[in-house]
C-alpha cells in the first residue's frame, strides 16, 4: 500500500511539474510601450514592443492614454517625409518585427475613439492589429510590432499604456493536454508494478 502511495505522489509531482512548465512556456510574450521618439517639436512616435515571441503570426493591441494631454496624430502627413505617417494606415505603422513577411504583411491600424457628440479623441486606440505574411517559420524574439504617432496637447508626459498580445503558430500543448499525456505515460507502469508486487 506505501508503494502504491509513493508511486501516486510521484505521477502526481510529475504531471504538475510537466503542466508547470507548459503554461510557463505559453506566457512568456510580452507586448509593451518603448522609448517616445521625438518626429518634432509637437508629435512623437511610441514603439510597441514584442517580447519573448514564439513563431507569432498574428498580433493585437489596443493603446490608452490621456486625450488631454496627447493624441493619435490623425493629421499626420505621409508626403512630408515623416516615417511614422503612412499614407495607407495614417499614424500607426508597421515595425521590424515581421520584417521577413514583407510586402505580404497585414497591418489594420485599428480605430481612434472618439465622443459621438463632438467628436473628440477620448483616449482610446483600439483593434490595431497585424498578421505575417512571409514563409515559414514566423518570426521569434523581440521586436517592434508597430507605431503609433502622437501629438501634444499638453506636457507631453502623461502614460501610453497598451494592452495586448501574440498568437503562435507553433504548437504549444495546454498544460491540461499535458497533465492528461503525463498520466497516460505514468499510469500504465504504475499498473505493470503493482502486478509484479501482487
Amino acid at each position: 500500500m506505501r508503494t502504491w502511495i509513493r508511486l501516486s505522489f510521484v505521477s502526481v509531482v510529475i504531471v504538475g511539474v510537466v503542466a508547470g512548465l507548459g503554461a510557463n512556456r505559453a506566457a512568456a510574450t510580452t507586448i509593451s510601450v518603448g522609448t517616445r521618439i521625438v518626429v518634432s517639436p509637437t508629435t512623437f512616435a511610441v514603439p510597441i514592443e514584442i517580447s519573448g515571441g514564439v513563431s507569432a503570426s498574428s498580433w493585437q493591441f489596443d493603446v490608452t492614454y490621456d486625450a488631454a494631454d496627447v493624441q493619435v496624430n490623425t493629421a499626420c502627413d505621409p508626403f512630408s517625409g515623416d516615417i511614422y505617417c503612412s499614407f495607407l494606415t495614417g499614424p500607426v505603422t508597421e515595425g521590424d518585427f515581421f520584417a521577413a513577411g514583407v510586402p505580404f504583411n497585414v497591418l489594420n491600424p485599428g480605430f481612434v475613439d472618439q465622443d459621438p457628440t463632438t467628436l473628440a479623441q477620448t483616449g482610446l486606440l483600439f483593434g490595431v492589429n497585424g498578421a505575417y505574411g512571409g514563409p515559414p517559420p514566423s518570426p521569434s524574439g523581440s521586436g517592434t510590432l508597430a507605431f503609433v504617432e502622437f501629438t501634444r496637447i499638453g506636457s507631453g508626459d502623461s502614460p501610453i499604456v497598451v494592452v495586448g498580445s501574440a498568437t503562435s503558430d507553433a504548437t504549444v500543448p495546454e498544460p491540461g493536454t499535458l497533465a492528461l499525456l503525463g498520466t497516460g505515460l505514468v499510469l500504465p507502469r504504475v499498473r505493470r508494478f503493482l502486478r509484479r508486487t501482487h
